[in-house]
């Protein structure tokens, strides 16, 4: 990846957007939106990439939601608004790399956030799939660096947690 002085990139690990202020040997120098400046490892930086929030579809949950071909209850979540973030159901092309996906799986997350926080919706579900995977740990360590935010594990009637409850104090929550 090349990058550039003044280009919006994002980190493993860390919310918000920083600006890249120097390129060095295998380190960028950013800078985040109150003017403390960082290094990070290259691999450690993503670019950012603006995402339509129109092109994702958001669905109010139901008693019972479809998730592959097996039927998953939702218990104690009252109908609140939500996002699968599956690949297929932000129809992500399949040609995309995992990180890129991943990136974009991200983005459409933050965005969805800002959207429910316009809307003054302060709980939501984010579907991000069950398991140890990747994209739950980075959503919870958004949710729990970012001020205004929560996160809780939502309750499946099959007993694995493939969903987060999340929750904003919509007078501290600023957005992405």
């Amino acid at each position: 990846m090349s990058w550039f002085v003044g280009q919006e990139v994002g980190v493993l690990r860390e919310a918000g957007v920083f600006k890249v202020r120097a390129v060095e040997n295998e380190y960028l120098v950013l800078e985040d939106d109150i003017g403390f400046s960082y290094r990070y490892l290259k691999q450690d930086v993503v670019s950012r990439q603006q995402i339509i929030i129109d092109q994702i579809t958001s669905k109010d949950v139901q008693a019972k939601i479809i998730s592959g071909s097996k039927k998953v209850e939702v218990s104690k979540e009252r109908n609140l608004p939500f996002i699968d973030l599956h690949s297929e159901e932000l129809s992500i092309p399949s040609h995309l790399s995992a990180h890129n996906v991943f990136m974009t799986q991200i983005n459409a997350f933050k965005n969805f956030c800002n959207a429910q926080a316009q809307r003054r919706n302060a709980k939501f579900i984010v579907i991000h799939g069950a398991g140890e995977g990747r994209l739950k740990q980075e959503i919870r360590q958004i949710c729990n660096g970012k001020e205004g935010m929560s996160v809780h594990d939502a309750q499946w009637s099959n007993g694995a947690v493939g969903a987060s409850r999340i929750e904003l104090l919509l007078h501290q929550f600023k957005g992405f």
